[in-house]
């Protein structure tokens, strides 16, 4: 939901580097708006990535690769933070970004991006669902479960940096109801989720959306944006771009086969689309992207979610 926050971000310093969050010293004890904090170790495959100019959540799906918004690279990742359930405090395991590349226009297609990261975390690495999973779960009314590091009232003017969690009821499988749905890759590339008070919000940018299967939570979606509604930037539901739809992408860029879920009678690769075009926005510490958060927003007449300094 372009799910990062925007707007005043006060740094908070993780040894020798500065996140970005506003400042508290309030404790927020209702994390992802409507859902509840996430106790230590539930959730050891979500991680905090940190931009130049941004905050998002991200999903360790590989020992070095962390699987994140397009919007999210589009802001320069410097470093992502795992092993924490609150990015506000010191503590965790700092890794620096080797790269990171974007979905090739990922603004007019699917807004998902990988990061390298300089060393394996630690964390165990979550299993994709694969596209039978996603068609069997992904219905009108099944909930889904979210989590992330982002701001956790509807009006995105709270304090959080914890992680949290929250479970939400699909209200469109494929994705064509609203305006802020990508038509380019409709019906089925994306999904909307969330409402009457519990959504994803500022901050929440590129963390999963998981789906309960017989071989555990497996990673569904990936948080893009807000709906397309004049109301209050969160709560409302939001646009989750389905994962499985971009893991050819993902294993030609990485070099990395990708766990999956299975389905009974399909073979692991029946499900994986075409690989798609390897370009993409390449970002490391230091380089520079030339685009501004404020263009990218502009470009998409969507609700950015950018949690800028």
């Amino acid at each position: 939901m372009l799910r990062i926050i925007v707007g005043l971000v006060l740094a908070v310093v993780f040894g020798l580097l500065c996140s970005f969050a506003r400042a508290s010293e309030i404790p927020i004890e209702a994390p992802v708006v409507g859902g509840s904090r996430v106790p230590e170790g539930k959730w050891r495959d979500v991680v905090v990535v940190i931009a130049r100019d941004a905050v998002c959540t991200g999903t360790l799906i590989a020992s070095d690769i962390v699987l994140t918004a397009g919007h999210c690279v589009e802001a320069g990742p410097i470093e992502v933070l795992t092993d924490t359930v609150d990015y506000g405090k010191l503590g965790g395991d700092r890794i620096k970004v080797k790269w990171s590349r974007a979905y090739p226009e990922w603004h007019r297609r699917y807004d998902i991006g990988v990061i390298m990261l300089d060393h394996v975390a630690r964390g165990r690495p979550r299993k994709i669902a694969a596209a039978c999973t996603a068609r069997k779960g992904l219905v009108a009314g099944a909930l889904v479960h979210v989590v992330g590091f982002g701001l956790a009232t509807s009006g995105g003017d709270d304090h959080n940096t914890a992680m949290r969690e929250a479970d939400v009821p699909i209200i469109d499988p494929t994705c064509t109801m609203d305006s802020a749905c990508e038509p380019s890759v409709a019906p089925h590339g994306e999904f909307m989720a969330g409402g009457r008070g519990a959504d994803t919000c500022f901050g929440d940018s590129g963390g999963p959306v998981y789906l309960d299967t017989s071989e555990g939570p497996a990673l569904v979606g990936v948080v893009s944006r807000g709906l397309a509604l004049p109301t209050a930037p969160c709560g409302n539901g939001g646009v989750y771009v389905r994962a499985d739809k971009v893991v050819a992408w993902i294993q030609s860029v990485t070099g990395t086969r990708i766990a999956r879920t299975s389905c009974p009678g399909r073979a692991d690769g029946d499900d994986v689309e075409p690989a798609e075009d390897e370009g993409g926005c390449v970002a490391g510490p230091g380089g520079g992207l030339g685009v501004g958060i404020a263009a990218i927003v502009l470009r998409r007449r969507r609700r950015s979610r950018v949690a800028s300094s």
